[in-house]
Formats: C-alpha cells, structure tokens, sequence
C-alpha cells in the first residue's frame, strides 16, 4: 500500500507538471530562464554593465506575470487569431521597454516619474490576472473564489518551499558540522532560488483553478472570516467613524479648517470599508442577512460626509504649501474615494470588481502618460521659481552660490524658506540636473545649509536655540596639491554617489566621529570617510569670509584619502533625529 500511494503521488505531481507545461509554456520558460539567471548572478562576479543585469531582471520578473495573466485571458477568448495577435503584441510592447529604460538609464534623469509610471503598469497587471478572465461574469462571486484560490495557492506554495529550503540548508549546514565538508555561501543561495523560485512557482501555477473550477460561481462563506469582519473590522470601522464624527462636530462648532493628518485617518477608514465589502461578499450571497445587505450599501453613504474634511485638509495643504507629487495622488485618491462610496450606494455593492479596477485604471492614466503627475509637478514648481527669479532676482542664469545666498536672503522670510524649500523639492524627487540651468551644482549641494542660515536668522540670536549648524567651502580659486604617494582622484560626489546627501545615525555623535559611505569600491572595502565634529568645528571658526582651506580625513581603506571642499552639517542637541549632512571634495587613491 505505501509502494502504491508513492507511485500515485509521484504520478500526480508527474501529471500536473504536464499540465502546467501545457496550460503556462511561455510562463514556465520565463520561470526557467528567471531561476538560471538569478544563479548565474550568484555564482559569476559580473563585469559588465549594472544597468544589462538591472534590466534583464526586470524583463525577465514583470514577464512571468505578465505571460501567466495573458494565459489565463486566452483561456476565455476562442479566437486563435485574436489571442495571438494580443500575446505577442504585449510580449512586444514589454520587450520595446526594456530596451527604452536600458537606454533610459544612461542618462541622470531622475527616476522619479518613469519609477511610478512603472509601479502603475505592473500594479495594472497583476490586478489584470484576477479580473481579466471574468467580466462577462453576471456577479463577482466566479473572480472572488478565483482571487482567493490564488492567493491561498501562492502563500501555500511559498512556505512549502521555504521548509523545503530550510531542511536542504540544514542537511548542508550538517555536513559541514559533522563532516567539516565545506559548503559555500553560495549554495544556500541555489537552494532558495530553486526552492521557491523555480518549484514554488511551479506548484502555485498546477494549483491554479481551471475548466469548470475556475468560474466557480457557488459563494463560499467562511465561519472564520465572517467572524473577523463583524467583530474586529466593523467595531474598528465604527470607531474610526465616531472619532471622525466627533472631530467634525468640534471643528465646525469652533469654524476651523481641518488639519492634514485627517486625510490619512480617513484613507485608513475607507481601507477598512473596502476590505469589509471584499470580505462580506461572498457571505451576503449565500446568506443574504440584512444587516450585512445594510452595512455593504450604507457604511459608504456614512463616509461620504467625512470625505468632505479630507478635501478641505488637502485644499488647505495646496494652499499652504503648493503642490506636490503626494497632494496630486492624494487629491486623486480622495475623488476615487467619493465615486466608490456614490458608487457603492447606487448599485447596492451588487458588483465589487470595478473598485480594484478603477484604482489601477487612474493609477495609470495619472502616471504613465506623457503628461503625468510628476511632470505636471515639476514644471508647475520650475514656472514658480522662474516667475520668482524674473521678479525679483537680477544676476544671470546659473546662479553661483554667493548669487544665490545673495537673492535668497533679500527676500521675506516666508518667501525665502518656500523658494528654497521648492529648489530642494526638485533636487531631491527629480535630482540635481532638474535645477542646474537656474543654479549651479554647488548651490544643489548647499541647499540645507541655507535652509538652516534662514532659520538661524530668523530666531536670530537666540541664545536658547540648540541648533548646531556647521558649513564651508573652499574658495573657487584654491590650488589643490595631490598628496605624496597618491596617483589617482575620484570626485566626491559624482555620478555612483546617491543624493550627495547624508543621514548619520545620531548614536555617532557620541563619540565625535561621523562615518560616511562614499559608495565607492576598492579592493573588498567599502570606503567610508571619518570625519570629526571637531574638525569641522574648527575650519568654520577659521573660515573667512565662509572658505575654508582643503582638509584630509581618513578612510576605511589605508590605500585612500579623503580631502574635503564643502560641508554642511546640522542637528538638534536636545532632538533624537538623526545629524543631517552633505560633502563634496575629492578621495585620492594609491
């Protein structure tokens, strides 16, 4: 009996190995090629170009989803024509944008706006593989059981092959324990890769529902789950409700303007909404109780008057502040909330797809096309500088340093802080050359320093203010002389160096000694610059006329020295927050 219940199982895996060779060819193949490339990646020491190893990742991952939603879309559609017109024109279209971000990053754009493009596309495909197959469906109870069939499959088979990759590595660890065999670091590696990258998908697409099992259309209410939404999930809805409640009643009585942190209470409200109308579904089918026919239609009409503070709050924040990437999604965001709740309430949450489809659907149309929210933001901030710039600024085109302190500081306070404030904004979202035809690189790297000038202005001279700001510069004009024993120099920072900008643990401080990543590779050391509090300390006390001579600090490597041109550090002694600081200058190499 055991010899026939091994050959059975066997016999059963053999077959839906078969069947998922059959049913997903293009997504086994892109599965295949995804495992050997992650080994290969592991096991060689790539010499080539970053951006080929970046690229062919991407293509090789967002094409395993996208094959597997395109198989189960041809699995409904009868003509053969049509099923490969559409697979190869979206393999093509996925090819053609792997070659468009591979050139793509060769230049320093910033990665900001094709980034969310991208997260949109992938995000509407992956929705794509639960709804696709089912919108000639009369209801949602079909996708519903197919989504959760899914997920369920997909979590098992994760955890199926993490025990598996855990026993192997034991079985490895072993050896080397008992038997002193030793066993590279690099073979745990495999071992996860073919765990549950290769078998663990393979499984989780034999699992997939399909023929009849796959439009099964019968609702399923689970005990467990209803037990979670009306116990867990409705209380915590209805508090969120009276807190809201209550805050609206206090604010109207007291005729103030909402805060901004309301916005985010009430996304997490709708969250919950949306979660409970998912989790009730199937449940108001099969059973058909009232109240839970009432909650899926009437909760949504309860929110709706809440959704009016949340653009109040984020009508004030434009207001307040001008816009940005995070206000235009919000902004988004809150009018898909108003349609979901209206459009809930219409239909009597009859239909539930359409939440997730639409979410995708704007997500996209506001991100991937040319005209997209992060353009939209960049160019509207650039037109406010420059329409700032013409009024009121008479140097030319890129501004120096000493021009830009210059017109800054002959603004209004405000006006300073919200003209700076937005300079750092594109430097930081779309990166330096966003600014550099208005000031010069330097000016990008000084950003915070003169953040920290207009505040130490402003509170000028109080002597209370724990405020600790050092900066310096040497002059445009200093002769660098190149150390004994050195023969090559890298400037710091250039185009490896991430944001030329710093955020150093606090716990540092303690010892007076700041470590920074310069991000650069020698030998098997990472470099890092030590640079000393009281160092700094002293060149702005020795500064004149803010410039400060060229100063060597050491490195993690011996065979490394670092000469320091410009600085800028600031902290808060009583505050927890860690030191915030920014360097430019040169590391010489033996």
């Amino acid at each position: 009996m055991k010899g026939l219940s091994v050959e059975k199982a066997f016999h059963t895996a053999t077959e839906a190995f078969q069947n998922c060779l059959k049913r997903f060819p293009v997504t086994v193949t892109f599965i295949f090629v995804f495992t050997a490339y992650l080994i290969y990646l592991t096991y060689t020491d790539w010499k080539g170009e970053d951006r080929l190893l970046f690229i062919i990742g991407y293509y090789l991952s967002v094409g395993i989803l996208l094959s597997l939603t395109l198989h189960l879309w041809s699995e409904e559609v009868k003509s053969r024509l049509l099923k490969t017109g559409i697979n190869l024109a979206a393999h093509a279209l996925l090819i053609a944008d792997a070659f468009l971000l591979y050139h793509y990053l060769t230049t320093e754009s910033s990665w900001i706006e094709i980034g969310i493009a991208h997260a949109a596309a992938i995000l509407a495909v992956g929705l794509s593989t639960f709804f696709l197959s089912f919108l000639r469906e009369k209801n949602d109870i079909a996708s519903w059981n197919f989504a959760l069939n899914t997920v369920s499959a997909y979590i098992v088979t994760q955890v199926i092959g993490l025990i598996l990759c855990a026993g192997i590595s034991l079985l490895l660890f072993s050896l080397h324990q008992l038997f002193d065999i030793h066993i590279s670091g690099k073979c745990y590696a495999y071992i996860y890769y073919l765990c549950n990258v290769s078998l663990g998908l393979m499984l989780f697409l034999g699992l997939l529902p399909q023929g009849n099992d796959k439009h099964n259309r019968e609702p399923h209410s689970s005990e467990f789950l209803n037990g979670i939404l009306h116990y867990l999930f409705l209380p915590l809805t209805a508090g969120y409700l009276i807190v809201l409640y209550i805050y609206a009643t206090r604010i109207l009585i007291s005729w103030e303007l909402p805060t901004g942190w309301v916005s985010w209470l009430i996304v997490a409200l709708m969250t919950v909404c949306i979660a409970v109308q998912f989790g009730l579904y199937p449940t108001r089918f099969k059973e058909g109780k009232r109240f839970d026919n009432w909650i899926a239609r009437w909760m949504p009409v309860l929110i709706l008057p809440l959704l009016l503070l949340m653009t109040i709050g984020i009508i004030r924040r434009f207001n307040d502040y001008g816009i940005t990437i995070n206000r235009l999604y919000l902004a988004t965001l809150n009018g898909w909330f108003y349609i979901v709740c209206i459009g809930l309430f219409v239909i009597k949450a009859r239909r539930i797809n359409w939440i997730p489809i639409s979410f995708a659907g704007i997500f996209l149309l506001t991100s991937a096309l040319p005209v997209n929210y992060a353009g939209i933001t960049k160019n509207t901030i650039l037109k406010e500088i420059k329409a700032e710039m013409q009024r009121s600024c008479r140097a030319d085109t890129p501004l120096s340093l000493e021009q830009y302190k210059e017109w800054i500081y002959s603004l209004p306070e405000k006006q300073a802080i919200q003209i700076n404030g937005k300079f750092r904004y594109l430097s930081n979202w779309f990166g330096t050359e966003s600014v550099t035809h208005l000031i010069d690189k330097d000016v990008t790297y000084n950003l915070y320093s003169v953040t920290a000038d207009i505040d130490t202005d402003t509170i000028a001279t109080d002597t209370d203010s724990d405020r600790v700001t050092y900066s310096g510069e040497i002059d445009s004009q200093t002769i660098i002389n190149i150390p004994a024993g050195y023969t090559r120099f890298i400037a710091i920072p250039d185009a490896g160096l991430s944001g030329h900008r710093f955020t150093i643990p606090r716990q540092y401080l303690g010892n007076g000694t700041l470590p920074v990543s310069l991000d650069t590779r020698t030998g098997n050391l990472n470099d890092s610059v030590y640079i000393e509090l009281s160092t700094l300390e002293m060149l702005e006390k020795s500064s004149k006329h803010g410039h400060i001579p060229p100063t060597s600090f050491r490195c993690n490597s011996p065979k490394n020295l670092f000469m320091l041109t410009a600085f800028d550090i600031h902290y808060e002694k009583s505050s927890d927050e860690d030191v915030r600081m920014s360097i430019k200058g040169y590391l010489f190499k033996k």
